[in-house]
């Protein structure tokens, strides 16, 4: 497996190349741009939409990063943890666990966390040039990570992060999800 990691505190942080790129990543940007029409937004944030939606059935392609972080979480980390690709029962969001984060030349992601019942965080790069924004970490002033095709990111749901301004002239495009514990909480808690 082709490694980075690095701690902010007492957090892990996994920098990693999902493998063979070629049989999961040009199918799966196939499927978000054939199904982009079809997104529900969460919010807006200075006038982007902060999280794209669709269902799993619309992009089955992103099974495979995300099948990825939970293997990497239980092999590089101790943690096992649950994947889903619908909402928690009982859940107050009718919204899957995963989006996708569409940044045009100019746009940013504030700085934000994902803590809510999840135990890990993940985003993988689907589309991204060079100066597209870098993803960055409130608890460090120098590490940054810098999006490519096929990297992913895994971190603790509560570290708080952000991505940098998209200069480059096209849309960086990721997938973002959270993992679950075992057994699933409680929403009413």
């Amino acid at each position: 497996m082709d490694k980075n990691e690095f701690y902010l505190g007492q957090d892990r942080v996994l920098i990693l190349k999902v493998p063979n790129l070629e049989s999961w990543l040009v199918p799966l940007l196939n499927e978000f741009f054939t199904h982009r029409r079809n997104c529900r937004s969460s919010h807006k944030v200075n006038g982007r939409w902060e999280n794209s939606y669709l269902d799993i059935d619309s992009v089955p392609s992103a099974r495979i990063p995300m099948r990825f972080a939970r293997t990497a979480g239980i092999e590089m980390l101790g943690i096992r943890p649950v994947l889903l690709f619908e909402p928690l029962s009982r859940s107050r969001s009718e919204l899957p666990p995963f989006w996708f984060n569409i940044a045009k030349p100019g746009e940013l992601t504030g700085l934000h966390d994902h803590a809510h019942l999840s135990i890990l965080s993940a985003v993988v790069y689907l589309q991204a040039d060079p100066y597209s924004g870098n993803l960055y970490f409130q608890k460090s002033d120098d590490i940054e990570v810098v999006p490519e095709p096929g990297k992913i990111v895994i971190f603790p749901p509560h570290v708080k992060h952000g991505v940098r301004i998209n200069q480059s002239s096209n849309e960086r495009i990721s997938l973002a999800f959270n993992l679950f514990p075992f057994p699933l909480p409680n929403q009413d808690l």
